[in-house]
């Protein structure tokens, strides 16, 4: 069979790579994004809320769709590292988030478990690099067993996805430390309601000097007030708030623009800075 794989994710599709993985272990002949394809059968992953009618293909899955799942069979296959020019193994060894925030679409999504799994179900031994997926990888009871694989295996960690600020201790934060990361860590302070347990992380992980960046969701249910509270407070601590719109408006955009171009670093405060902020 000819089999045809469609997505809009810009870098990667893990569900993709599977599928290949189980067709061409069946002799199948797969092909990556190409429409004009005359194939026997297509599958459509789909990432994002504007591409939802973008594709024609006989299944459809992603973080679009609600229930989206891999069977059983797919699942349990590796990745095929062929479909995309990647320097790194990519996976998860924990699933799910239990933490249900409104604006997020995982908790909607259908996990095939929420059991612990191990890095060597996904490791390609050619790469000295690992892409975990995981959504909250501190709520995982195991969660130091995934810590110790890499260790033991000398891994440079991509941290797409962060960590839970929410969650950091002292053990947490001294196992980031220990870790050798691409770039930097990544944390996020989404809800102002987190603000007790956010300032304990963020002082936490500035005690153990970690190198982070910190998502800050602007646009859902908080005011300017507050997302300009957040982003100071992040600084202060000594990391660099990375902001992310929930909603797109002159406002939110402009707001955004300014975190981004840095210039607040010259001010004592980000309201001093966004006054003289002149784009």
């Amino acid at each position: 069979m000819k089999i045809s794989l469609l997505s809009d994710a810009p870098k990667h599709n893990l569900a993709l790579m599977k599928i290949s993985a189980w067709h061409k272990a069946g002799g199948d002949t797969v092909t990556l994004n190409m429409p004009i394809f005359h194939a026997d059968y297509t599958y459509a992953s789909v990432l994002y809320d504007r591409n939802t009618k973008r594709f024609i293909a006989d299944e459809y899955g992603g973080p679009v769709f609600n229930n989206s799942c891999l069977s059983v069979e797919i699942e349990q296959c590796g990745p095929d590292y062929s479909l995309y020019p990647l320097d790194f193994s990519i996976g998860y060894t924990f699933r799910p988030c239990f933490n249900s925030c409104g604006f997020c679409k995982v908790p909607k999504m259908n996990h095939p478990d929420v059991k612990h799994h191990s890095i060597q179900e996904f490791l390609n031994p050619k790469f000295k690099k690992i892409c975990l997926l995981n959504n909250n990888t501190f709520q995982d009871p195991d969660w130091k067993v995934t810590f110790q694989e890499i260790w033991d295996l000398d891994l440079i960690v991509i941290d797409e996805n962060g960590y839970d600020l929410r969650l950091v201790d002292d053990e947490k934060a001294d196992a980031l430390k220990r870790t050798k990361f691409q770039g930097y860590i990544h944390f996020a302070w989404d809800r102002i309601q987190d603000e007790q347990l956010i300032l304990y992380g963020l002082a936490i992980a500035q005690k153990h000097k970690l190198r982070a960046t910190v998502y800050v969701l602007i646009g859902y249910d908080t005011t300017e007030d507050q997302d300009f509270y957040r982003c100071q407070k992040i600084i202060d601590h000594g990391f660099t708030p990375y902001v992310m719109p929930f909603r797109r408006n002159k406002l939110l955009k402009r707001f955004k623009r300014f975190i981004d171009s840095f210039m607040w670093r010259k001010y004592k405060t980000l309201k001093t800075a966004y006054e003289n902020y002149h784009p």
